[in-house]
């Protein structure tokens, strides 16, 4: 698989799972999802919100191989849920097509940077923060989806091999 095909393969299942997750959310009145479940960012909303957030962030840096400056960790994109998840489609659909729309060797040209943040210098491919971006929405959709059980809400699957929009 190339580094283009498993990036396409990543978008799709993110997007599926963005969809579905969303999906469920859509349910919940919006003091359930700003309701503090003790999750990391405390609300399903928030969660749902910062995921967006790193990824935008995240995004740029694979784009522009700079990494991020003045981060903020806790930086909001709207309290508004209607329009975090027009946001959170018009952001997956973005990355798919330009994931398509890259060259097939994209991913795996070097960035070579000095990163403040760490103190040193970095050298590894564009994929790199694209890993990092699937990994983290991965991850705090996760606690979403455990705070979605402790409501007795099923989410279902989450296994690549049954995703539907899945290239293969």
């Amino acid at each position: 698989m190339s580094s283009q095909e498993w990036a396409l393969e990543m978008a799709l299942y993110s997007t599926w799972q963005n969809d579905k997750l969303y999906g469920i959310c859509d349910g919940l009145s919006d003091e359930e999802r700003k309701r503090d479940r003790g999750l990391f960012f405390g609300s399903i909303h928030r969660t749902l919100d910062h995921i967006l957030m790193v990824d935008r962030v995240l995004w740029d840096f694979t784009l522009t191989g700079e990494p991020p400056r003045n981060w903020d960790p806790n930086a909001k994109v709207t309290d508004d849920y209607p329009v975090l998840r027009q946001q959170r489609g018009d952001f997956d659909a973005m990355v798919l097509e330009q994931i398509r729309m890259q060259p097939k060797s994209w991913l795996d040209e070097t960035l070579r940077y000095h990163h403040p943040r760490l103190g040193r210098d970095r050298v590894h491919p564009r994929q790199f923060p694209l890993m990092q971006m699937f990994n983290h929405g991965t991850h705090h959709r996760s606690q979403v989806t455990s705070a979605l059980h402790a409501m007795g809400i099923d989410y279902g699957n989450t296994d690549l091999p049954y995703n539907p929009l899945s290239q293969y």
